[in-house]
C-alpha cells in the first residue's frame, strides 16, 4: 500500500521461508516471494552488538512502526520491545505479533497457522462429512492476523495525528483463529455440543446450501431465501418442489435438507456444471464451480479483476492486493528482496 517494508533478517540463511518450496527466478522460493514484494531486506546477528545498535539506529531515525513476531521474550531481552523504544521515539507505533497472546500460562509458547487451526477446533469443523479433521486449504490464520495488524497499525496511525503520539498493538494466532471460530463457538454457547463437519454442505438454518455432483464435476448451490428456492426449483423443472408443505420456509428445508437435497442433486448430475451455472444465473440463483486452481487461475473472471499483475521492475506476475482506490488498482512495486540486499540502510 506504498509504506517502504524493512524486513529484518539473520545473516545466515534469514527467514526459514525463504527454503520452503520450489525457488523462484531469484534463488529463494516461491512462497517468500509471494509474501515478501515490495520488501527490503537487511541483516542483523542478534548477538553482535554493534549490529544491534545499527538496528536500533535505523528504527529511532526512520521507523513509523515496528512489527516484530519473534519468540516470546527475545526483544525485550535486546531492548527492542516497545517499552525500550517507545519512551526514545515517543511517535513510534509497536506490533506485537504473537501467538498465544501476552496473558495466560501459554502466552511465552511458540505457535504457527495449522497449530492454531487444531488448537481452536478449526479443523474440527473442517473436513468431509463424517471423515477425519482437516486443515484449511491455506494459511488463513497467519493471513488474517496480519489483517488484525495492519488495521490495528492504521488506526494508531490515524490518532497519532490528533495526538502526535505512538502506542502498542498486540495480536496474536490464537486470538484471530477463535474470531473466525465465532459461529461454531455460537452454536457451542447456545447447545453445549460441538459442531460437526459438514464438507460442502453450510450449517443449519439454511438450505439448499450444499455441493452437487454435475455430470463433469461438483458445483456449490445456495438459495437462501424463499424466492430464490422457487426459482432453483423451476430451473430444475419442478416449481411444484416451491408447493411442498415442507420446503415452504426456511425452517422447513433445513428440517428435511436431506430429503430436500436427494431430490435436487438427482437432477444437477444429468447435465454439466456450465449448463447449470447458465441455467441459474439466468434467473438469479448464487451458484459456482468447484474449481481447481489451475481452473480459477485460467478463468476469464481472473484477468477482468486485474488481480494478477507485473512488478514495475519487471518481476514475475503475481495476485496483488484485493482492493482498489478510485478504481484504480494499487502497483506491484518490486520483486522480494535478495537475503541483505538493503544492508545499506544500517549505515547511519
Amino acid at each position: 500500500m506504498g509504506a517502504e517494508v524493512i524486513k529484518v533478517e539473520h545473516p545466515e540463511g534469514g527467514d526459514a521461508a525463504r527454503s520452503w518450496g520450489p525457488n523462484g527466478d531469484y534463488g529463494f522460493s516461491l512462497m517468500f516471494e509471494t509474501f515478501n514484494r515490495n520488501k527490503k531486506s537487511v541483516t542483523v546477528n542478534f548477538t553482535r552488538q554493534e549490529e544491534l545498535d545499527g538496528l536500533r539506529r535505523l528504527i529511532l531515525a526512520r521507523a513509523d512502526v515496528v512489527l516484530q513476531n519473534l519468540r516470546p521474550g527475545v526483544v525485550a531481552d535486546l531492548k527492542l520491545d516497545g517499552p525500550s523504544l517507545m519512551p526514545l521515539k515517543p511517535d513510534l507505533i509497536y506490533c506485537n505479533l504473537g501467538a498465544f497472546g501476552g496473558d495466560g500460562a501459554m502466552s511465552r509458547l511458540p505457535g504457527y497457522d495449522p497449530l492454531m487451526q487444531a488448537f481452536t477446533g478449526i479443523c474440527h469443523v473442517t473436513g468431509p462429512e463424517g471423515g477425519e479433521p482437516c486443515r484449511v486449504g491455506v494459511p488463513v490464520v497467519d493471513m488474517g492476523t496480519g489483517m488484525w495488524a495492519a488495521m490495528g497499525i492504521l488506526t494508531k496511525l490515524l490518532t497519532r495525528r490528533e495526538t502526535g503520539k505512538g502506542g502498542q498493538v498486540d495480536v496474536a494466532l490464537y486470538e484471530t483463529a477463535m474470531t473466525w471460530m465465532s459461529m461454531p463457538m455460537a452454536s457451542v454457547m447456545s447447545t453445549g455440543k460441538s459442531p460437526g463437519r459438514y464438507g460442502l454442505r453450510g450449517p443449519g438454518g439454511l438450505a439448499p446450501n450444499r455441493g452437487y455432483e454435475a455430470s463433469d464435476g461438483m458445483m456449490i448451490i445456495t438459495a437462501g431465501t424463499n424466492y430464490q428456492f422457487r426459482k432453483l426449483c423451476a430451473a430444475l423443472g419442478h416449481p411444484e418442489w416451491a408447493e411442498d408443505e415442507r420446503f415452504t420456509t426456511p425452517r422447513g428445508r433445513s428440517k428435511y435438507e436431506t430429503q430436500m437435497s436427494r431430490l435436487i442433486a438427482d437432477v444437477i448430475r444429468t447435465q454439466t456444471r456450465a449448463h447449470w451455472m447458465e441455467a441459474l444465473d439466468r434467473v438469479g440463483v448464487p451458484n459456482a464451480p468447484v474449481h481447481t486452481p489451475v481452473e480459477a487461475f485460467e478463468h476469464p473472471q481472473m484477468s477482468a479483476s486485474g488481480l494478477m499483475q507485473k512488478a514495475e521492475d519487471g518481476s514475475v506476475a503475481q495476485v496483488t492486493l484485493p482492493m482498489k482506490f478510485d478504481h484504480a488498482r494499487l502497483p506491484y512495486r518490486h520483486r522480494a528482496p535478495k537475503l541483505g540486499e538493503h544492508n545499506d540502510l544500517l549505515k547511519i
